[in-house]
């Protein structure tokens, strides 16, 4: 199963709400909740990472493994970075199935209502064709444990931000392969590779 390379643009003015971004807020519809990582009595937000719209990947999904519509969410918990996690602590994978042109932009700010956002940048899809291995990438070919990358963002650096990953290339969003075809994103695996 081949993957869908993904490169990361700054633009010059704003993004429209609903287009596929990295970093940035995320836009969302009423009633969201913020994912969060909580452990015991220790509870913080999860980073936002990117947004899909699913209209935008279907053209370039060959093999119709994500939904034709609507919006998937990625959430990680940037301030630990973990190398692996199988739970819903450090990581979050939403899918909201509404109408896009609903959404509103959401700020995470800190206490003194600075915006803690990284730099947003616009993502384009290249190609289906990739193997995922060098390149930011939707998809891709499954690991041997039967789980189904639908994320993964390679390390990088622009002028803006730096993006490491705990001493690993990339960091990887994936889903076991049944679950990933009725969109089930409830159990996330995270991984660094």
């Amino acid at each position: 199963m081949n993957g869908i390379d993904l490169t990361f643009s700054e633009e010059k003015k704003k993004l429209p709400i609903g287009v596929s971004k990295v970093f940035g807020n995320p836009d969302v519809w009423d009633g969201f909740e913020w994912p969060q990582f909580t452990e015991g009595e220790e509870s913080y937000d999860l980073s936002f990472v990117c947004q899909i719209n699913c209209a935008d990947a279907a053209a370039f999904d060959k093999d119709s493994l994500l939904p034709e519509s609507g919006m998937l969410y990625f959430f990680y918990d940037m301030d630990e970075m973990p190398k692996e996690s199988v739970n819903a602590k450090a990581s979050r994978v939403l899918y909201y199935d509404g109408d896009v042109s609903a959404l509103f932009e959401m700020l995470r700010t800190d206490h003194e209502g600075n915006d803690m956002s990284l730099p947003e940048m616009k993502i384009r899809y290249v190609s289906q064709g990739g193997d995922g291995g060098q390149s930011h990438a939707l998809l891709g070919n499954p690991f041997p444990d039967e789980w189904q990358p639908i994320l993964q963002i390679r390390a990088f650096e622009t002028e803006k931000v730096s993006v490491r990953f705990a001493n690993k290339n990339a960091l990887c969003f994936c889903v076991k392969e049944e679950k990933l075809k009725s969109w089930d994103f409830s159990e996330i695996f995270i991984r660094q590779i």
